[in-house]
């Protein structure tokens, strides 16, 4: 099937090239043609240009990631949140082709058929994988390609993230860490019992608003005008004809066969780690041979030998076995094996199996009438995805060269100019919610230059373009509609300086005198202090904050105590007292080497980010973002 895919995805390759073959790839090349001519680069790692567009994509799933957060974080720490994505992406890309990573045909088959939703009753299944792509308008050749690529970069992180081990020693330790107890004692100033001795005058309130205006801007939004070139919408304008489809069903017959099915037993020794390999290969020969000599039958055996449990009970009975669904290595086995005999031990991806072959189904034909509309919908398809493809480079080719309007690009491909409601940076609307348009309506070229975007390939059977149809700027939001926010904003930094001011003093008359030292305050009573007792470092009631802090206070000396502080993101201002350490048992539990591998994989992960970083050549041009 992939192969099949394959083939078929070079010949699409080898249209599109024909197809841009062109005085503008001959001047320029096919990169700079199809991205309308010069592109900004927002960095070069290493020697390779990456587009900005790369990264305003990246920055337009941040924004919507963070949603009204966003606009807290501020614009340019968002520019370079996505800018580092994006580089440190590119430089696991290629290191992996540098290191000679590279997935194989068997590697992206395994991992596809390990997709649940491929899966019918616990296999996959061929049906209802083509049944999904075609559901989600996905062209399986593309599909598998982009699988081929997600696990090649994933081989070398996943190389330095499964290898990576702790020792005994060290696991050990970070148990007893993990495990530790700490006796605290708690109290707790509140800002809200502060923000009524505040009071915040209307020259305040003007000074802050003209100090922070930027604080108080509308978003910007735009409307475009765009073309929704659809692979689906076309399917259904393709003419039928009975010749036609008797033509297509006469050139395409085997995909409306009933496979060829075989009736199969077997007896599996299980391979679930390397290290049992011999001992299972000399098992499964030991079971051959007694079945050779007369000892066994092959029903007794499998009854009695099989780790197969299941098929055990009906004397290793697997059932009907068809093409495509079953493991590659058992799958080829039982295509090669003649009928009613018993082949010698051969090693499956479940471990070593012994195969019978009890009766064949041969594959039937199905007829032309009975297929007739699944033939039409696979024609229309096969028909829609050539017409997609050639409208595609018309759009591309059309809207570059005519950038001033898209009514010429409307009418060479025959699909109406649509007009989208108000957008925003972090909030799309109807098709116009996917990320790279979202970055293209708001890109230099449409806003700025008043340019027909690129054709933003949205799926691989929808690419759409669009231009800028009215623009809202950002706007200052006047002092009357703001007044009320900047106030509550004023109310609490000013709490929190009183807040922080009563808590440091009361701080130091604690150190000092203990706890007494809190009635004499006015700040509180002695019954008001928590007293959680010993704490660990999960699974606590208290503020994640406190907890941190708590753990990273040096341990007491005996009869006395460690004093500090929290300030807390609602500014409450918490006083610790740190009583005693307990240290946690360092038994390791079953799963500890697996938990602290991966703890010590992301954080090698980490290091050789930074170390590809420090070698690697990067000029950044935040700028073009």
């Amino acid at each position: 099937m992939l192969q099949t895919i394959h083939d078929k995805a070079k010949g699409w390759i080898a249209y599109a090239i024909v197809g841009f073959i062109s005085i503008p790839f001959a001047l320029w090349g096919i990169n700079s043609y199809m991205e309308g001519g010069s592109t900004k680069a927002a960095a070069v790692v290493n020697g390779e240009d990456i587009p900005a567009q790369e990264v305003q994509q990246e920055l337009a799933q941040i924004r919507q990631q963070f949603g009204q957060m966003a606009a807290q974080l501020g614009d340019d720490n968002l520019k370079k949140m996505a800018l580092n994505n994006v580089v440190n992406q590119v430089l696991l890309r290629q290191k992996a082709k540098d290191e000679g990573y590279r997935a194989s045909t068997e590697d992206v088959a395994t991992a596809i058929a390990e997709i649940s939703v491929f899966q019918k009753d616990g296999q996959f299944d061929k049906a209802t994988y083509e049944s999904f792509l075609a559901s989600q308008r996905r062209n399986q050749g593309a599909f598998e390609e982009q699988m081929r690529t997600d696990i090649t970069n994933g081989q070398f992180r996943d190389g330095l993230q499964s290898t990576a081990f702790a020792t005994k020693a060290q696991m050990e330790q970070y148990q007893t860490l993990r495990n530790q107890k700490r006796d605290v004692e708690l109290f707790t100033i509140k800002l809200a019992d502060f923000e009524p001795q505040v009071q915040i005058t209307d020259e305040q309130i003007s000074k802050y608003y003209a100090e922070h205006k930027s604080q108080f801007m509308t978003e910007e939004k735009v409307k475009v005008a765009y073309i929704d070139l659809n692979q689906e919408a076309l399917a259904n304008t393709v003419t039928v004809d009975e010749g036609g489809l008797q033509t297509y069903y006469d050139e395409h017959k085997d995909r409306y066969l009933t496979p060829e099915t075989r009736n199969t037993s077997h007896i599996l020794v299980a391979v679930a780690d390397p290290a049992q390999d011999a001992e299972a290969k000399k098992k499964i020969d030991a079971i051959y041979a007694d079945m050779q000599a007369g000892k066994k039958t092959f029903e007794d055996a499998a009854k009695t030998d099989s780790d197969d449990k299941a098929t055990a009970e009906a004397a290793g009975v697997v059932g009907e076995v068809a093409a495509g669904s079953w493991d590659p290595e058992f799958e080829k086995a039982v295509f090669a094996a003649e009928v009613n005999k018993i082949t010698e031990p051969v090693k499956t991806g479940a471990g070593y199996e012994i195969i019978r072959v009890n009766s064949v189904k041969a594959a039937v034909q199905k007829p032309y009438e009975e297929v007739k509309t699944q033939v039409e919908q696979d024609y229309r398809r096969a028909e829609a995805e050539k017409l997609f493809l050639d409208a595609a480079e018309k759009l591309q080719t059309i809207a570059y060269e005519q950038s001033g309007d898209l009514a010429p690009a409307s009418k060479a491909v025959n699909v109406p100019v649509q007009e989208s409601a108000w957008l925003r940076r972090s909030k799309g609307e109807g098709v116009l919610t996917d990320p790279k348009l979202l970055a293209e309506a708001f890109s230099d070229e449409v806003l700025k230059e008043g340019k027909n975007s690129q054709v933003v390939q949205v799926s691989d059977t929808q690419a759409i373009v669009l231009r800028l149809a009215g623009q809202e700027p950002a706007a200052q939001k006047p002092l009357d509609e703001v007044k009320a926010e900047i106030t509550t904003l004023l109310k609490a930094q000013e709490a929190r300086k009183l807040v922080t001011q009563k808590g440091d003093e009361l701080l130091k008359q604690l150190k000092t005198t203990g706890w007494t030292a809190l009635d004499a305050s006015g700040l509180g009573k002695a019954e008001t202090i928590e007293k959680p007792g010993f704490v660990q470092r999960t699974g606590s009631t208290i503020a994640p904050e406190v907890i941190e802090k708590i753990f990273t206070l040096p341990r007491p000396v005996t009869g006395q105590l460690d004093w500090d502080k929290v300030v807390l993101a609602n500014g409450d201002y918490t006083v610790i007292s740190l009583k005693a350490v307990e240290d946690g048992p360092n038994t390791l539990e079953e799963n500890s080497p697996q938990m602290y591998g991966s703890v010590s994989g992301a954080r090698e992960l980490e290091a050789a980010l930074e170390d590809l970083r420090a070698r690697s050549e990067i000029v950044l041009h935040p700028e073009n973002i």
